[in-house]
């Protein structure tokens, strides 16, 4: 297979309103709220999609298909993914015991509900060539959409990617490269062009307060935008807008709401935000409900619930925790994430903090 980074130079005018999301991850009632609430225009706008279109959301098969119609008008365009490389490897017969892994532990996949319409099952004992081959038969227009896409776009201002690039002249030397760049925001260097990307949940980025909303990085040139949709339960779909240089954003999310009830100013001393790459704790003193834990990374001690802690390889991880208590304004809309005894998990432009269940009309 050619590993190389497939790139497409597209043209972006000054006035045209540049509209791009990510990590759309088969949420096809989702896109359709995002685009309505932005007032797309087919004709008008320029709309670019970084990939993740498909896999581990509801409705992956719907979603690759409607997106493939926008991508009929000249002004839409979309990037692969690595969730959407799936398609590669059926196309190819690449990697198949690799991909049998995958399909075995992620069960929300488009190549499950592509082989659910034909009457076969992906399992253990799948001979995965004829899988392949079954798929392809039926559905080889949708795989070999997926198999051709780019994985770089990029024009005069800006460069489109869905993970990040090594560089500014070639992008990468392999696709895996653009295609899982970690902790591009952290990690990447400084560009002439703003980057844009998707792939890794801005919230990861948080320090203290954590925050689902798309990142500008001025010095880096760095924009990083998926805001976790499918991936965090808390997460939510951005777009970002590009016009005239001019950013900014709107986002949609699935979770119920309730209205504050009065003002609460719940100010929090240093509040902490437990990302997924400094998630691991050691729990100190059981409890009932929750745990007496330590953060290793910041050596904080800290209650946790039950629900946010977890077991890997014999370690305690309790990524997306966080102490913050959300201060509040009577009449406002808040998005209820979880409940717990007296307390409610919300998010509120694109924070997330606890508040007291009391305070909330559900």
């Amino acid at each position: 297979m050619d590993r190389s980074v497939k790139s497409r130079p597209i043209s972006c005018t000054l006035n045209q309103r540049i509209i791009v999301i990510s990590d759309i991850h088969g949420n096809l009632s989702l896109l359709q709220k995002l685009l309505k609430k932005i007032h797309y225009h087919p004709v008008d706008d320029l709309l670019i999609f970084l990939g993740d279109l498909v896999e581990k959301g509801p409705l992956n098969l719907d979603t690759l298909r409607y997106i493939m119609k926008l991508c009929e008008q000249k002004n839409t365009y979309a990037l692969m993914g690595n969730c959407d490389f799936v398609c590669k490897n059926i196309v190819h017969h690449y990697n198949l015991d690799f991909l049998k892994k995958i399909l075995m532990e992620r069960k929300a996949s488009l190549l499950h509900e592509m082989a659910a319409t034909i009457g076969l099952s992906i399992n253990d004992s799948s001979d995965m060539n004829y899988v392949c081959d079954q798929l392809l038969r039926v559905y080889q227009k949708e795989l070999c959409w997926v198999d051709q896409l780019p994985q770089v776009l990029y024009c005069d201002d800006y460069i489109f990617v869905h993970a990040g690039i090594t560089n500014e002249a070639t992008f990468g030397e392999d696709f895996r490269e653009v295609l899982t760049y970690p902790h591009f925001l952290l990690h990447g260097g400084s560009y002439h062009r703003y980057v844009i990307v998707g792939h890794m949940p801005v919230s990861e980025y948080s320090k203290g307060i954590a925050c689902f909303h798309p990142i500008v990085n001025e010095k880096k040139h760095i924009i990083s935008i998926d805001g976790g949709n499918i991936i965090k339960t808390a997460g939510q779909l951005n777009a970002f807008l590009i016009q005239n240089d001019q950013f900014s954003y709107e986002s949609c999310d699935d979770l119920p709401t309730a209205v504050a009830l009065c003002d609460v100013q719940a100010a929090t001393k240093d509040p902490l935000f437990i990302t997924w790459r400094e998630s691991e704790v050691i729990i100190l003193e059981k409890g009932i409900h929750r745990d007496l834990c330590q953060h290793l990374s910041t050596k904080r001690k800290l209650w946790i619930d039950h629900s946010f802690l977890h077991e890997e390889n014999g370690k305690w991880m309790a990524d997306d925790y966080t102490t913050y208590r959300m201060p509040l304004k009577r009449g406002e809309t808040v998005s209820i994430i979880a409940k717990y005894e007296r307390f409610a998990f919300i998010k509120k432009e694109g924070i997330l903090g606890w508040c007291l269940l009391e305070h909330l009309r559900l």
